[in-house]
């Protein structure tokens, strides 16, 4: 659906985040049973998401897609139409669940992503692996390239690398694990996520990981935390 709706990698994450704290909520004792099913607590997270991430879109939106998905494997199910009876069932329906999630959020829905995190420790990790040279690789100092140079020289920025590409797929995938999603701090994800995507790549930024943390993250993520994510992710 994020894809189907051009949603931004923050909205995906964030609807994770939502999903692993209902599901929390649920592992919890005083919690019987399941107060919403699957696909209308997907829906109400990535609506509640979306506007969460500035990226809001229309209930519309959301509820014609998700229910051509559904129908699917159904040849003989009628397309959702607008308006209509069902319609503003289903509406009704993700609107209630909304409300039930935003409870269970305690209304909280600016949750920290790794994303916020992520430039910065990029940046700080290309000038330690360009450690007595110019820019990324002894070569060029690209950010510093006015806007016309860039333009003719078609620099991208930073996190539109392939580096910064594959440490936002990271993040997305380590907020869809639950033990990640929930016992660690965005920080502490975003700097695993980006250490494994470099070692991926074959780019090993340094020999001494603690220091490297250290710099990078200017001392605010914890060595066990990181040690322990790099094992959930491996897993993955």
């Amino acid at each position: 659906m994020s894809d189907i709706l051009r949603l931004p990698d923050e909205t995906t994450a964030m609807t994770f985040l939502y999903l692993n704290t209902y599901k929390r909520f649920h592992l919890t004792p005083e919690t019987q049973s399941p107060l919403l099913d699957a696909h209308t607590l997907a829906l109400a997270s990535l609506s509640l998401a979306s506007k969460a991430t500035e990226a809001p879109r229309r209930l519309r939106e959301f509820l014609l897609p998700a229910w051509r998905l559904l129908q699917s494997n159904n040849p003989s199910a009628e397309p959702l139409t607008f308006p209509s009876v069902l319609y503003d069932t289903l509406r009704a329906t993700v609107v209630q669940a909304e409300l039930i999630l935003l409870r269970v959020l305690k209304f909280e829905l600016r949750i920290a992503l790794p994303f916020e995190f992520l430039p910065r420790y990029l940046d700080r990790t290309v000038g330690e692996v360009n450690a007595g040279g110019g820019g990324w690789g002894g070569t060029e100092d690209y950010d510093g390239f006015d806007k016309e140079r860039r333009d003719e020289y078609k620099v991208v920025d930073l996190m539109d690398t392939g580096i910064g590409r594959a440490a936002r797929a990271k993040i997305v995938d380590a907020c869809k694990n639950y033990q990640l999603a929930i016992f660690y701090p965005a920080r502490a994800i975003a700097a695993a996520c980006l250490y494994v995507a470099f070692n991926e790549r074959g780019l090993h930024v340094t020999e001494d990981m603690s220091r490297w943390l250290e710099e990078v993250t200017s001392g605010r993520v914890d060595r066990a935390d990181f040690d322990e994510i790099l094992v959930e992710l491996a897993k993955t």
